[in-house]
């Protein structure tokens, strides 16, 4: 599960001016190529396709993040509070969601944002088949209460299509096929579309989701 302080990442690299660009973390522990070398050769040219494709988009400004264990890349757009990360975890996986900051007291944690729903509907428009395989691959909630506190704070319902899902931490882990890359794309794609509606229609990003506040049951 991913869990995010504001600024830091544990265990990571910290995100200063220092850097090169906001984009390119090149961090104190070794510079992105060494880092790829790491991973899966079979899977080192998806991740450099996503890592070029993800810096090209605007307004949400990812910023990479490497782990300092070596295991993990992470692509952070903060402000709009969602992360997608590359990590070799008994295998090399890969999944996106909505991160929870948590840099005080659990009634104080947080997401930014949360357009889930929106995106899945915004896709279904003109990519039905694209929505339902995200919808599928949320990661299902194990039933557990004390996960993340009382109720477990990382519990996220979706609905879609008619359907309800109780998630644990509303992450999306799709398959490593080709496709699902490309899957991942497309997701981040719509995304941005919906993000640019909004900031055309002058609607902001919520300030903060109070996840103790938040309905975690279906």
């Amino acid at each position: 599960m991913q869990l995010f302080k504001l600024i830091y990442m544990k265990p990571g690299i910290l995100l200063t001016k220092n850097n090169k660009n906001d984009n390119n973390t090149i961090g104190d522990v070794m510079v992105f190529d060494d880092f790829l070398q790491k991973m899966p050769k079979k899977f080192q040219c998806e991740i450099i396709g996503m890592d070029k494709y993800l810096k090209t988009l605007r307004p949400m400004k990812f910023k990479r993040v490497l782990d300092k264990n070596c295991n993990k890349i992470t692509y952070v757009a903060p402000e709009y509070g969602i992360s997608y990360m590359f990590k070799l975890d008994g295998g090399f996986k890969h999944n996106f969601q909505w991160y929870i900051v948590h840099n005080g007291k659990a009634e104080t944690w947080h997401r930014k944002a949360d357009y889930m729903e929106e995106t899945l509907v915004k896709i279904a428009q003109s990519d039905q088949l694209l929505s339902v395989r995200i919808y599928n691959a949320l990661k299902n909630c194990p039933g557990s209460n004390n996960c993340y506190g009382e109720r477990c704070l990382a519990r996220t319902p979706y609905s879609f299509n008619g359907k309800k899902r109780l998630t644990c931490h509303g992450s999306v882990e799709p398959g490593l096929d080709k496709n699902d890359f490309n899957d991942v794309r497309e997701f981040f794609r719509y995304l941005n579309e919906l993000i640019n509606e909004k900031i055309s229609n002058n609607v902001k990003p919520p300030e903060k989701i109070i996840l103790c506040k938040t309905k975690r049951y279906i």
